[in-house]
């Protein structure tokens, strides 16, 4: 306990590190940027600042092991290799202050991890002390991130593990680690919430009965977003693989690319956290047809950049995605709860990719804020999609996440 409650503290530290750069950063360079909804409304000079960010990151790539790192893949190991992790890292930190539509839960997941499993070698632990050290320091950077020790709870539960009652001794310490992680980011936020608490604020409504089985068919929707992932994935695979050994090519030629896609769609820039909420607002205005453009854009955006050489997740970017169905849902059935669509569907399009339904869940509820009465129809949804996903791919976990 000694050791993980250390690791935790420093993995917390870390994550907290890397996202206050990551927004000085942002700020710097992202600061006069208008996240309008609008088409063909974004900056030229974002096509100059994401093409020399790829071609920094491509000479990374050239002289570095820089890598997207599996890190929820090692969860169940317990270990990350270290010495990739700090060019890695730092390639993730260009990405997300140059734009690209990527999230910083790999990033910090990376980060956290890399150092456990460095201090645990430097000293000589045994594989279990390695382990529970590995887990504390994720559950201190993401207790924090996500705002949320629960959730971090719910993505060990959902990782693999073996089945023996002598897990809740970890789920123990890695939780306290959470809750660790949890206090420094509140304290370092001013004694407030994350940032990711209530963004999206949709007037309160009734639990009714047909909402269940509303929600099971919300999770079911999310599928065909699930596999149009997969289909962009597999293009820009297919796309960037002849660039492998010349990674300066690649990294230049992504971030022209999606420079200009960000020309186009101003909404495809960044994590996804900001356009979300002036998205949903202006819903009605944007129309059905123009939201799905934006959320597809979205994943154009996002299997772009992990394929191109740039490093991050995916789980913001699919948050926003989820968005903006959302918000077509109610505007295509009015009678549809605005929170039951959006919370729904937040939830169920990362769900259906990213194998942690449940934790999701908690996250998509911090998001929108439900309440406990309307947390259910959530659960169903996020599900229901990775259920069905998985179910339809015959258990092509590898797959998506490859």
């Amino acid at each position: 306990m000694g050791w993980g409650l250390i690791l935790g503290l420093i993995g917390a530290i870390s994550a907290l590190l890397f996202v206050l750069l990551m927004d000085l950063g942002q700020n710097i360079f992202l600061y006069n940027l208008n996240y309008s909804w609008a088409p063909f409304s974004g900056p030229w000079w974002i096509v100059i600042l994401m093409t020399i960010i790829g071609f920094i990151i491509g000479l990374i790539h050239r002289y570095t092991p820089a890598q997207q790192m599996d890190v929820f893949g090692s969860l169940d190991k317990g270990y990350l290799d270290p010495k990739p992790m700090p060019s890695s890292v730092g390639v993730s930190l260009l990405s997300l202050i140059g734009g690209f539509s990527l999230g910083p839960e790999i990033s910090t997941g990376m980060l956290s991890a890399g150092l456990a499993s460095w201090i645990s070698k430097k000293r000589n632990l045994d594989q279990d002390t390695t382990k529970i050290n590995f887990l504390s320091s994720i559950s201190g950077a993401w207790g924090g991130l996500f705002t949320s020790p629960f959730a971090m709870i719910l993505i060990l539960l959902e990782s693999k593990h073996k089945q023996s009652i002598i897990y809740y001794g970890t789920l123990l310490i890695a939780g306290l680690a959470a809750v660790i992680g949890f206090s420094i980011f509140y304290a370092a936020q001013g004694f407030n919430y994350s940032s990711l608490l209530g963004i999206l604020s949709p007037p309160a409504y009734h639990l009714e009965l047909w909402h269940l089985g509303l929600s099971i068919i919300l999770g079911i929707i999310a599928v065909p977003l699930a596999l149009i992932f997969v289909i962009f994935n597999k293009f820009f695979n297919r796309m960037t693989k002849p660039l492998m050994s010349k990674p300066i090519i690649r990294s230049t030629l992504g971030g022209l690319l999606l420079g200009l896609l960000a020309v186009v769609l101003p909404t495809t820039i960044g994590l996804g956290t900001t356009s979300m909420s002036i998205v949903s607002q202006q819903a009605v205005e944007i129309g059905f047809v123009l939201l799905i453009i934006i959320a597809l854009a979205k994943l154009v955006a996002l299997t772009g950049a992990l394929n191109f050489g740039f490093i991050g997740g995916p789980i913001f970017p699919l948050l926003f995605v989820g968005s903006c169905i959302g918000d077509a849902i109610h505007l295509l059935f009015p009678q549809i709860p605005l929170g039951l669509a959006l919370g729904c569907m937040i939830v169920a399009v990362p769900a259906a990719i990213v194998p942690i339904p449940l934790a999701l869940s908690a996250i998509g509820i911090i998001v929108i804020g439900l309440s406990a009465a309307n947390a259910l129809p959530v659960v169903i949804a996020a599900l229901v999609a990775f259920s069905v996903t998985r179910g339809l791919l015959m258990g092509g976990k590898e797959e998506i996440e490859s």
